[in-house]
């Protein structure tokens, strides 16, 4: 009886030894599947973060090329526009500097292209109503009188930088240096512009 039991024993020993070994393989065997899925996972997520990443260092380097480029571009319009208005200064300068007989005659061409067939009266800076020459008094009255307008020259002066106000009662035509440049300020822009940058 005692042999019996001891076979028993041993036929369960040697199925739970079995049996454990099952477990333990099917243990590995699941151990190994999710250790390969967990790196398949992990190899994944990592690509995604470094496609993640390169898509935003790609995003943020389109955005500071781009900004670069639109400060280069302000500096360049703001570089442009300050040389623009240099040469503008530069020339109303040498408008007050010009020897008398050039001046009044750039002040008659004026006076030709601005006047109005009425009756007006033209107005100076006061430097310029004290240095008025005779023959150039009597240019203008023709020239007038050709445009169909009747023209007085007026002993009152205005505070203007040089050129002169063509004044018809309630109506004034400003052709001051500084109006006319600001009236043309961008059509002189363009031409300044060619000049300089073409």
């Amino acid at each position: 009886m005692a042999v019996g039991l001891e076979k028993i024993l041993a036929c369960i020993d040697d199925k739970a030894l079995e049996e454990a070994e099952n477990i333990i393989n099917n243990a590995k065997t699941k151990a190994d599947n999710i250790l390969t899925r967990s790196n398949e996972f992990a190899k994944k997520e990592s690509e995604l973060i470094i496609e993640n990443a390169e898509k935003k260092a790609d995003l943020i380097l389109k955005r500071a090329k781009t900004k670069a480029f639109l400060q280069e571009r302000e500096l360049n319009l703001k570089a442009k526009h300050e040389m623009v208005c240099f040469v503008i200064d530069e020339a109303k300068k040498f408008l007050h500097k010009m020897p008398s007989e050039e001046y009044f005659t750039l002040i008659l061409k004026l006076f030709k292209k601005y006047i109005a067939p009425f009756k007006c009266e033209i107005i100076f800076s006061k430097s310029d109503l004290n240095r008025l020459p005779k023959e150039f008094c009597e240019e203008l009255v023709e020239s007038a009188n050709k445009a169909g307008a009747q023209l007085k020259i007026s002993k009152k002066t205005r505070d203007i930088d040089g050129g002169f106000i063509l004044s018809y009662g309630e109506v004034e035509e400003n052709c001051s240096f500084e109006a006319l440049i600001e009236s043309n300020f961008d059509v002189l822009c363009d031409k300044i512009n060619k000049v300089l940058f073409s």
